[in-house]
């Protein structure tokens, strides 16, 4: 068992029998509550794709940081015509993303079988999501207009049987890469094990606490390690006070635009919800965000890195 399932089981163990004596809790004290965690660790774990992208290659900073910009102010743009097409697109790319960083240390290559695995266990673990918490995504959507237009994304049975298909896919393509020697019976094990307690920490805890314990601990976290022993190896950085004073100017630069446009919200300029805003600015920022972390995986293989992480 890794450090980070420890973590994650015991935040669980912690946070469950407080959050069912509380009973139902509103999703606006829901993004109080996780926001700043989802920031602080979410944008971070992005905030050295330049790093990762160009390496050595500084002159190409700045053109690096415009194209950046230009791929998030078009995936802006996209929400505001083709919202619930957008939705759908991050769900997609997300899930990806997420299998991807859950496996990848697993092989010494991303054929074709490996980035299924990724895009099915991704997409089982946001269908899961969805599906165990069905109830408090009808109430957003009664709630709060923006988020009405993705009912038929979140067709009950329609996310049911994504769940179930995706799951018994995951579970089938391990045991035929049990078959071909691409993985082993342990790890066969602890990740169907790690993938029933994702599943039973969405069944028991509200949507965004839930998928913010995910994201922050198995996700984030992990990927902030890779990253540290990666550029660490490559004697980019020998300490962990300079990984962090790399992260921070643009964790800091994120952190100050959204903040503004939380502003602009409260001041009644920009006629959207909180939640609504948070989710275009995650979409926005996660899809450069990927295809970074596409290519820095491909150079962990080629380079042989791979474990980074005992």
């Amino acid at each position: 068992m890794t450090k980070a399932i420890f973590i994650f089981l015991a935040c669980m163990m912690l946070l469950v029998p407080g959050l069912l004596s509380a009973g139902e809790i509103a999703i606006a004290d829901q993004l109080i509550l996780c926001t700043p965690f989802l920031l602080l660790f979410g944008i971070p774990h992005g905030a050295i794709d330049h790093v990762l992208f160009l390496r050595k290659s500084n002159d190409k900073k700045f053109a690096f940081v415009g194209i950046y910009l230009i791929i998030i102010g078009l995936n802006v743009g996209l929400w505001l015509f083709f919202p619930s097409f957008t939705y759908v697109v991050f769900l997609i790319i997300s899930a990806y993303h997420f299998g991807q960083g859950q496996f990848t240390h697993y092989f010494k290559e991303q054929r074709f079988l490996h980035k299924s695995l990724y895009l099915l266990w991704g997409i089982s673990l946001i269908s899961a999501l969805l599906y165990f918490n069905q109830n408090e995504i009808q109430h957003i959507a009664r709630e709060y207009d923006e988020f009405a237009q993705f009912d038929t994304v979140h067709n009950f049975k329609l996310i049911r049987l994504i769940f179930l298909s995706t799951t018994a896919s995951v579970l089938l393509l391990m045991v035929y890469m049990i078959a071909i020697n691409l993985i082993t019976i342990e790890a066969f094990m602890m990740e169907s094990l790690v993938l029933m307690i994702i599943f039973i920490c969405f069944y028991l805890t509200p949507l965004v606490i839930g998928f913010s314990l995910y994201f922050v601990i198995l996700h984030s976290i992990k990927v902030m390690g890779e990253e540290y022993h990666f550029l660490t190896s490559e004697k980019d950085i020998t300490s962990a006070w300079q990984f962090i004073k790399l992260v921070t100017p643009f964790t800091l630069f994120s952190l100050i635009g959204i903040g503004l446009l939380f502003l602009l919200i409260h001041l009644g300029l920009l006629h959207i919800s909180y939640g609504y805003c948070l989710l275009i600015v995650i979409s926005s920022i996660t899809l450069p965000h990927v295809f970074v972390m596409n290519q820095f995986y491909g150079l962990l293989f080629r380079k042989k890195l791979y474990p980074l992480i005992p």
